[in-house]
């Protein structure tokens, strides 16, 4: 079952084991996906996979499409009820990452960044993979936007293997024509040898 915790309802050592579980899957996963012996890819001194924070341009955008883009915006709320991804390019074109060979992402908590009109306009989350969309996860919203901060954690985080396509679309409640500010927790896994910028 999936479905989001509001953070202020956690404590911070339970949001810090939410983390650590996410940060822990994930390089599992990779390194089952790499071939790498689990026990070096969680090696807390010189570990072959190492996990870090996303870098919403770098990772998602494609090079060259994502010149102006600062961070996290979703495609234009056109409608109510529409589905709108939450990456979109400088063009405001909707995209659909795909994992490179030699990393695993997992999304693991949701923060909506209300410094724009578009802040509670959203109802619904929904993670889907592939070209089909198959849905992998999907989490509501509006409960967060009762408390002093909506920001959650996922009850179970949400993993992408190497080479799947990320789908992962928001729900418009109101029709506002810009894009919401939804900021997905991710880790990304990656070798150590990888440089990390």
């Amino acid at each position: 079952m999936s479905y989001v915790i509001p953070a202020e309802r956690l404590s911070l050592s339970q949001q810090e084991r939410l983390r650590a579980g996410a940060d822990r899957q994930a390089r599992i996963r990779l390194a089952r996906k790499l071939a790498i012996p689990e026990a070096q890819a969680l090696d807390p001194i010189n570990p072959a996979v190492i996990c870090r924070d996303e870098d919403y341009v770098t990772d998602f955008i494609p090079a060259g499409a994502g010149v102006g883009l600062a961070g996290w915006l979703s495609m234009p709320l056109a409608a109510i009820a529409g589905m709108y991804s939450v990456f979109a390019n400088a063009a405001v074109v909707a995209l659909t990452p795909q994992v490179p060979n030699n990393q695993a992402w997992v999304f693991y908590g949701v923060d909506i960044l209300l410094a724009d009109a578009a802040g509670e306009n959203i109802t619904y989350l929904q993670f889907g993979v592939g070209i089909a969309n198959n849905r992998r996860a999907q989490f509501t919203l509006e409960g967060l936007y009762g408390g002093l901060s909506p920001s959650g954690y996922f009850s179970q985080p949400v993993f992408y293997d190497p080479q799947e396509t990320a789908n992962i679309q928001v729900r418009a409640r109101i029709a506002t024509g810009v894009g919401a500010r939804v900021r997905l927790a991710t880790f990304i896994a990656e070798p150590i040898q990888n440089t990390v910028i």
